[in-house]
């Protein structure tokens, strides 16, 4: 596995927990009176998240990625779709590092 693939499936696996507790258990709660299905997701999204923040900065210490990219990776996790953009840059980054 290359070293920025790691940092990869974080973001994706953050950005996707983010968009299902946002657009699906966040309706199903206020909508449908379910309110389980933020106490399910929620933490499963906060797991991820703490995931990605140690991936993020494990990246920045091997040189992996500079400031300006760990500051594109933190205001991204917290916006929807965020993670879904900064896809294609990720991408791009780790073929051009191997």
């Amino acid at each position: 596995m290359k070293k920025g693939q790691v940092l990869y499936f974080a973001t994706i696996a953050e950005a996707s927990t983010l968009l299902i507790l946002v657009f699906i258990a966040m309706p199903l709660k206020y909508g449908a009176g379910l309110p389980m299905a933020t106490s399910i997701m929620g933490p499963i999204h906060g797991l991820t998240f703490m995931m990605l923040l140690w991936c993020i900065f494990r990246s920045l210490g091997e040189g992996l990625i500079s400031w300006t990219g760990t500051f594109r990776l933190l205001i991204a996790a917290v916006i929807p779709f965020g993670g879904v953009i900064n896809e294609q840059w990720l991408r791009n980054k780790i073929s051009r590092e191997y």
